[in-house]
């Protein structure tokens, strides 16, 4: 097969280097893409800069005279950039573990944190742009005052107080440097406002299991809690469309290295049960089919006979749309809100925000300015809807 655009033989390049962990003979398929490569090696090089899975790749080809001496450099060079940055990251998480634990708080440590030394053989190897780490919504407040002790605080405004906890998932911290050390405080797993009303957190804390992690233990979701919430993460924050090599990798590699442990019944039933059929059907399809990801075919048979609930199909159908203007995102978050009340209370703290957020978001200066703000909020908001881009 001949690639006429030289992204995509690097692209398949990429992804038979990556997947020759579990399966070796794809790198037998990447060398023979290197006549192909050979003229523009480097754009390998820029792609998995481009897709953070520059360390990952350098791991696969390395000593293995698949690429130019440079090009390899270069993807040694993010390796050992990657190993340093998350040993300080490491660090950080390990103090505020012990923080959090000192006050009696439960945490989950989510995505990249949860699989650097877990899933992945070397700390270099999954890199970690901040720190995840999940907290049941009581403990919220308390979360923030010992992370505030240590020197974290948040990133941006509240839109008004506890609306945070109300109708978002996260806040995001960060305490200053150099260097930085950002850190997402989530009490739910999705940015969504049905999955914040409905998904059975109970269910992903019931099935937590205790790794050791940085310098201790740690809680981190279980095998199939970790494939819905890395399957549902892809699709519902980041779309289908793209290609995402290193979330894609994630799942493959949770397969990879999870595959005696997985439940498959146990997970095909949380998915009915979160409605989180579709996410699940679409990425595991794919991780199966390009990255030759270990799914037990019966499973993936059964898995793709499940049909998803209607409202499921809606909210993954606004969540991957192409184009999601400002006033239909708040149609959309708004209708999938349970009852009236919450309904108009989500309305008034969007359409009629706290001063202190409008002076931050807008950067207001004058007192008597303010109110001309609100309306120009709503324009913009507006003109979304009859933009063709």
């Amino acid at each position: 097969m001949v690639d006429r655009d030289p992204r995509d033989a690097a692209l398949r390049f990429i992804r038979l280097c990556l997947r020759s962990r579990w399966d070796p003979p794809a790198l037998d398929g990447a060398r023979a893409l290197l006549t192909q490569l050979a003229p523009n090696a480097h754009a390998v090089c820029e792609l998995a800069r481009r897709e953070r899975v520059g360390p990952l790749l350098y791991d696969a080809v390395r000593k293995k005279d698949l690429l130019p001496a440079e090009v390899e450099a270069a993807l040694r060079q993010s390796y050992y950039l990657t190993a340093a940055c998350n040993l300080r990251l490491f660090e950080a998480l390990d103090q505020a573990l012990r923080a959090l634990a000192a006050r009696g708080i439960e945490v989950i440590v989510l995505k990249g944190a949860a699989l650097a030394q877990t899933v992945y053989p070397s700390v270099g190897l999954r890199p970690m742009g901040d720190l995840d780490v999940l907290v049941r919504p009581a403990s919220v407040p308390a979360a923030r005052e010992v992370l505030a002790e240590l020197g974290y605080h948040a990133t941006g405004v509240e839109v008004r107080p506890g609306s945070d906890l109300a109708f978002e998932s996260e806040v995001c911290l960060v305490r200053p440097g150099p260097p930085a050390v950002p850190l997402e405080l989530h009490w739910s797993l999705f940015d969504v406002p049905h999955y914040q009303q409905t998904l059975p957190l109970s269910w992903f804390w019931a099935t937590a299991q205790t790794v050791p992690l940085g310098g201790g233990p740690a809680l981190v979701l279980g095998p199939e809690a970790l494939l819905l919430h890395l399957c549902g993460h892809l699709v519902l924050h980041h779309g289908s469309s793209e290609a995402a090599l290193l979330w894609e990798h994630d799942v493959a590699a949770v397969l990879a290295h999870d595959q005696p442990a997985i439940d498959w019944p146990l997970l095909l039933r949380q998915a009915e049960e979160c409605a989180l059929v579709l996410p699940l059907q679409e990425v595991l399809g794919r991780v199966a089919a390009e990255w030759a990801a270990p799914v037990p075919p019966d499973a993936l048979a059964q898995l793709n006979a499940l049909t998803p609930g209607n409202v499921e199909a809606q909210t993954v159908a606004q969540r991957t749309a192409a184009r999601r203007p400002v006033a239909r995102r708040f149609w959309n978050d708004l209708a999938s809100l349970h009852g009236w009340r919450a309904r108009l209370r989500y309305a008034w703290i969007q359409l009629f925000p706290a001063p202190a957020y409008m002076r931050h978001r807008y950067g207001i200066t004058r007192a008597w300015l303010l109110p001309l703000y609100y309306p120009y909020r709503w324009s913009i908001g507006l003109r979304g809807l009859w933009s063709r881009r």
